[in-house]
C-alpha cells in the first residue's frame, strides 16, 4: 500500500468576480503526487470542430442528417444525449460563423499528473486572473499591467496553454492576445 503525507498549511476559496472564477487552492509541503481538478471552460473553436467531426464519423452522416432522423422518430430515443450534445456544437459553430463570437462551455473532471501539478504555481493562478479581469491586448501590456517581465509572462501562458486554461490568439502579424478558457477551477489533492 502506497502512502504519503501532506501537510496542509492554508486552504483558501476565492471569488473573482469578473468571470466567477473560483479557485480551491490547497498548499501542501510536501510533493504532490496527483490531483484531480474540476474545470467549467469554453471550448476553443478548433475544439467544436473537432467535436463535430467526431460526431460525424462516428454517425456517419451529417448532423441535419441526423437531426432529422430523430426527429422523425427513425433513430432510438435514447440517442437524446448524443442529439443535444451535437446540436449544441452545432449551434455554437454556427454562432461563430455568424457573429464572430464562440460559446461553448463544457464541465470537465481531469486527474494532473505530478509534473502538470508542478504548472499550477501561484503567479500561473494569479495570471489567470489578471488575463480576465484586465482584458489586455497583447502579451506585452498585459506584463505592463502586471508589473512582470515579458519573457516570465510568455513561459507562463505557455504553461497554462498546454493545460488548456488559455488561449493565445494572434490578431495581426504580431500581436498575441492572450484569452482566458476557464470561468472555474477547483483543485482537490488526493
Amino acid at each position: 500500500m502506497n502512502c504519503f503525507k501532506v501537510k496542509v498549511f492554508a486552504v483558501c476559496s476565492l471569488v473573482f468576480k469578473p468571470i466567477n472564477f473560483i479557485v480551491h487552492v490547497i498548499l501542501t509541503c510536501y510533493v504532490i503526487v496527483s490531483m484531480l481538478i474540476r474545470i467549467i471552460r469554453r471550448l476553443t473553436l478548433d475544439e467544436v470542430k473537432s467535436r463535430i467531426k467526431q460526431f460525424e464519423k462516428e454517425h456517419d452522416m451529417t448532423f441535419d442528417e441526423f437531426e432529422e432522423l430523430f426527429l422523425s422518430g427513425k433513430l432510438d430515443r435514447r440517442m437524446i444525449g448524443i442529439y443535444f450534445e451535437w446540436a449544441s456544437l452545432v449551434h455554437a459553430y454556427r454562432g461563430y460563423v455568424e457573429g464572430g463570437e464562440l460559446d461553448y462551455v463544457i464541465e470537465e473532471l481531469r486527474d494532473l499528473s505530478s509534473e502538470e501539478t508542478a504548472l499550477l504555481t501561484p503567479k500561473r493562478i494569479e495570471l489567470l486572473y489578471s488575463i480576465a479581469s484586465l482584458r489586455a491586448e497583447s502579451i506585452n501590456k498585459l506584463a505592463q499591467k502586471t508589473k512582470r517581465n515579458v519573457k516570465n509572462v510568455y513561459q507562463d501562458l505557455k504553461a497554462l496553454e498546454s493545460l488548456g486554461f488559455v488561449a493565445l490568439r494572434k490578431h495581426g502579424r504580431r500581436n498575441i492576445i492572450p484569452e482566458t478558457l476557464v470561468d472555474e477551477i477547483t483543485l482537490l489533492i488526493r
